[in-house]
């Protein structure tokens, strides 16, 4: 069985259970009978001397059909039902979903939804937008089918960003502000102001668990010093890259002497990626304290602690 050109059907099928053993090859076949997969297995000890060439360009084939097949599917999936991943979502998360978006785009989602829901989430949206978003919903049909298509492959991006309302409900607030801490800060903003205004019982469980880096200001000098200290000097300095002056002197006498003398501030623009990814260090750091049952701090308790300027 020296021709890889040869190989029949059997051939192939014993290579891949050889390669990717039995129990995987089994599940990536599952129209098999169990008399088919037994006789596969059996050819296993005839395909032993096939060249390794031979065993490599089955694997790729395989690969290559599986790979097409997987990514037809997803294709034709996002054609046929382009608003599919819209199941299952609430009308929290819809609501946040089309917060900013133009009237065009927020009446093509209007349409994807059952009418009762569609009225609810008008009555969230600000009177001039609600009132254009109603007229758009009656031309639906005039919109091309490539322009609905990208609304939606738009919306299906930007619904990733969103916490899963299932996550949220079975972990409590804790889990949603582990969630929150996946988003970028900016998004992270955005979510809990709508969130404090459509459910401000979660908001406030969430609060008891979210930290942010405009928290760090309010953290006694005893902890600036131990969550600072963790830290390199490169990157104290892009944390507090427009950060008031104040603070920054807080934190630089928070630090020994040798750090104090070593410091120097970022002069200049630094791009807000850098800055973000530096604050989120500290953040980071404070989640773990939070997180260590030895450890004094709590962000629970610094959320409700009420502090006197």
């Amino acid at each position: 069985m020296a021709d890889k050109k040869k190989l029949a059907g059997i051939d192939k099928a014993a290579i891949l259970f050889e390669i990717l053993g039995a129990r995987l090859a089994g599940q990536l076949f599952p129209n098999l009978s169990d008399t088919e997969i037994v006789a596969v297995r059996q050819h296993v000890s005839k395909i032993k001397n096939t060249p390794f060439e031979a065993k490599k360009q089955v694997l790729e084939e395989f690969y290559f059909s599986f790979m097409s097949k997987k990514f037809a599917d997803e294709s034709k999936e996002a054609t046929s039902q382009p608003f599919a991943f819209l199941d299952g979502m609430t009308e929290v998360q819809l609501a946040y979903l089309i917060r900013s978006e133009p009237t065009r785009s927020v009446s093509i989602l209007l349409a994807q939804v059952p009418i009762e829901m569609q009225g609810r989430l008008l009555k969230r949206l600000p009177t001039e937008i609600r009132t254009e978003a109603m007229i758009d919903l009656g031309k639906i049909k005039e919109v091309p089918l490539e322009a609905v298509l990208e609304v939606a492959a738009d919306y299906r991006e930007k619904a990733k960003q969103i916490p899963s309302h299932a996550e949220y409900q079975e972990g409590g607030g804790k889990a949603m502000a582990g969630l929150l801490g996946t988003m970028d800060a900016k998004e992270q903003i955005q979510f809990l102001d709508y969130l404090s205004q459509t459910d401000p019982e979660l908001a406030k469980e969430v609060k008891k668990h979210y930290f942010i880096f405009d928290n760090v200001s309010l953290l006694p000098d005893s902890l600036l010093r131990d969550v600072f200290n963790s830290l390199d000097l490169d990157d104290i300095a892009l944390a507090l890259k427009g950060q008031p002056q104040e603070l920054a002197d807080r934190v630089l006498e928070s630090l020994p002497q040798k750090k104090q003398a070593m410091y120097e501030p970022k002069e200049g623009p630094v791009s807000r990626k850098q800055v973000e990814a530096a604050q989120k260090k500290v953040v980071e750091y404070i989640l773990q304290m939070d997180a260590d049952p030895e450890n004094d701090f709590s962000i629970e308790e610094f959320a409700e602690a009420d502090f006197i300027d």
